[in-house]
C-alpha cells in the first residue's frame, strides 16, 4: 500500500512531538527482553552535567501513559507542545502497542507498570533523570490503570525516581464484571473485547462512535481499513489478553495512593460513565 492518509497523520503527529522537543528512544528493561519504546526530553537521555558551573534547577518530569488505540503520538500530540514548555516529558509506548514488546507471559496492567518502573529507575535508561527526582504520572483510560500501579510500584521500590503527583483521566480502577456487561450492552456487542479490540471496520466504526462525544459522521472505508491494519490488527490477540488481564476491579483492594491524586473525567464518557469518578473518589476517601 502506498503513502496513505494514516501514514500522513502519523508523520504529522511525530512532527508535533519533535517540535515539542521530544526524541524517540528504546530500552530493554529486564531479562525477558521487555523492550519499551518511548519519547523523552533530550535532557533525560544524557547524564546530568557535573560541571561546577551553576545549572538551572531541573524541571518537573511528567510521564504520559496512553490508553487503547493508536500510537501515543496520536493520543498525546495535542498536549505535548503545551506541556513540554513547563515539564520534561516521558511518553512511553505500552507493551503490545507499536514497537514495545516482551517475551514474558504476563499481560496485566501491573506488569505494564513494572516495566515502566524499570525504565524510570534502573539500568541508566534515562540517565538525566537523576536520583530522588519526583516523577509525576498521568494516565488516560487503560493508561490510568497502569499509572495507578506505577505510582504504587515507584513508592514500593524507593530510591531513584519517586512518584510525585498522579492524574487519572477517565480511568475506572473500580471496574468490575457488571461494568463490562453494561458497556458491552451499550455498544451492542457480546464482550468488551469486541469493542476495544476491533476485528473489522464495522467494529472500528462502533468503537469510534462510543469513544467520541461528537464522532465524525463520515469516515471513508479505505481510511478505516488503513487504521485497522496499522493500529488495531497488529498484536490483536495480545491486546485482548491485556483487557482480560486487568487486575483492578472486583476483589481488588483499591488502596489510596500516598501521592496527591487528581481525577479528571469527561462528562459524556460512554465507556466509563462520570458516576464512576465519584465512586473512585468516595472509595479513596473511605480507605484513608
Amino acid at each position: 500500500m502506498g503513502f496513505g492518509v494514516v501514514s500522513l497523520l502519523n508523520a504529522v503527529f511525530r512532527r508535533m512531538f519533535t517540535s515539542a522537543g521530544l526524541r524517540p528512544a528504546s530500552a530493554t528493561v529486564d531479562a525477558d527482553d521487555t523492550t519499551i519504546h518511548f519519547w523523552a526530553h533530550p535532557s533525560l537521555l544524557q547524564p546530568s552535567s557535573s560541571s561546577e558551573q551553576q545549572q538551572p534547577p531541573p524541571r518537573p518530569v511528567v510521564v504520559l501513559i496512553h490508553g487503547f488505540g493508536p500510537d501515543p503520538t496520536w493520543q498525546w500530540a495535542a498536549q505535548a507542545g503545551q506541556l513540554s514548555r513547563h515539564f520534561d516529558l516521558v511518553v512511553p509506548t505500552l507493551l503490545f502497542f507499536g514497537a514495545s514488546a516482551t517475551r514474558a507471559p504476563a499481560r496485566s496492567d501491573a506488569f505494564q507498570a513494572a516495566a515502566l518502573a524499570a525504565l524510570l529507575t534502573g539500568g541508566g535508561h534515562l540517565p538525566g533523570l537523576g536520583a530522588d527526582r519526583a516523577v509525576h504520572v498521568v494516565g488516560t483510560s487503560y493508561g490510568g490503570l497502569v499509572a495507578y500501579h506505577l505510582a504504587r510500584e515507584l513508592h514500593r521500590r524507593g530510591g531513584g525516581a519517586r512518584a510525585g503527583k498522579v492524574a487519572l483521566c477517565d480511568s475506572d480502577a473500580c471496574k468490575g464484571a457488571e461494568d463490562d456487561r453494561e458497556l458491552a450492552a451499550r455498544a451492542g456487542v457480546a464482550e468488551v473485547t469486541e469493542l476495544l479490540a476491533p476485528a473489522d471496520t464495522r467494529a472500528l466504526r462502533r468503537l469510534m462512535a462510543v469513544c467520541a462525544h461528537r464522532p465524525v459522521k463520515y469516515i471513508p472505508e479505505c481510511l478505516l481499513r488503513d487504521m485497522l491494519r496499522k493500529y488495531f490488527g497488529d498484536k490483536r490477540e495480545d491486546k485482548i489478553a491485556l483487557i482480560k488481564g486487568i487486575t483492578t476491579g472486583e476483589g481488588f483492594q483499591l488502596d489510596p495512593l500516598p501521592q496527591e491524586v487528581l481525577i479528571i473525567w469527561g462528562e459524556f464518557d460512554q465507556i466509563f460513565p462520570v458516576e464512576k469518578a465519584h465512586k473512585m473518589k468516595d472509595l479513596g476517601r473511605r480507605r484513608r
